[in-house]
């Protein structure tokens, strides 16, 4: 939902992440900074103004995701199962955090995760259930798509 040079944090913010941050490994700075704030019950308002540049360059982890070739190679990364070892970590690290998660979340978390396993219809009703959801139509196409190749 935001890059990590344009994320502002209030000093709850900060200090629940650096609390979250020594328990365990994240894959990405601004992801972790996503789930963990809001899984905690904070509030992320988002303004939808560009008011920074994205620099691309070759240390990019993910990138813009703007061209055809970036989301070529995005959905080659799924039917490699990378998304997977990266899910893998944030739940890992959203478990150890489980202290410091609302009600709420931990049910989207345990739904989330025991959506993973199992078969096709297994999957897919876990993951309705567990209302996790990307910002975009074609973000929710990936997720289920991952879901029903069981790549994530």
């Amino acid at each position: 939902i935001a890059g990590g040079n344009t994320i502002l944090l209030n000093a709850a913010a900060r200090d629940l992440l650096a609390r979250a941050c020594m328990r365990t490994g994240f894959v990405s700075h601004d992801w972790w900074a996503y789930l963990i704030v809001t899984a905690a019950g904070g509030i992320v308002r988002y303004d939808p103004r560009p008011l920074v540049r994205y620099r691309q360059h070759a240390a990019n982890l993910v990138g813009a995701n703007v061209s055809w070739k970036a989301r070529v190679s995005r959905l080659g990364r799924l039917f490699k199962g990378e998304f997977a070892g990266w899910t893998d970590l944030n739940l890992d690290g959203l478990a150890v955090n489980r202290d410091l998660l609302t009600e709420d979340a931990m049910v989207c978390l345990d739904l989330f995760t025991h959506g993973r396993d199992g078969g096709l219809f297994r999957r897919l009703a876990g993951l309705r259930r567990s209302g996790v959801y990307r910002q975009t139509v074609s973000g929710n196409l990936g997720l289920y798509l991952a879901f029903i190749l069981g790549r994530i």
